[in-house]
C-alpha cells in the first residue's frame, strides 16, 4: 500500500504542481517546500488531494511542514492517517 500511496502522491506533484511529464521524478527525500515544488497555495491543493483521494481528514494541527515535507514525509502521514 506504501508503494502506491507514494506513487500517487508523486503523479500529483508532477502532473499538478510541476507540471512535468510522464518521465519526471520527485526524489523522495527532498524537502519539497525549500526546493520549491510546494509553496503555501500548492500545499493546500495537496491537502485537497490527499482527503479526497485517501478519505482522510487533516486536521487544522497537522497542517505543518512536518508532515509535508518530503514525499516520503507525507507516504507515512497518510499511511498513519489510513
Amino acid at each position: 500500500m506504501s508503494l502506491e500511496i507514494s506513487s500517487t502522491l508523486e503523479r500529483f506533484i508532477v502532473d499538478e504542481l510541476m507540471m512535468g511529464d510522464k518521465n519526471t521524478r520527485v526524489d523522495p527525500d527532498v524537502s519539497l517546500v525549500s526546493s520549491g515544488i510546494v509553496d503555501s497555495l500548492a500545499l493546500l491543493r495537496l491537502i485537497a488531494f490527499v482527503e479526497e483521494k485517501f478519505g482522510v481528514t487533516v486536521e487544522d494541527d497537522e497542517v505543518v511542514p512536518d508532515n509535508f515535507e518530503t514525499l516520503n514525509i507525507m507516504e507515512s502521514f497518510v499511511a498513519a492517517k489510513l
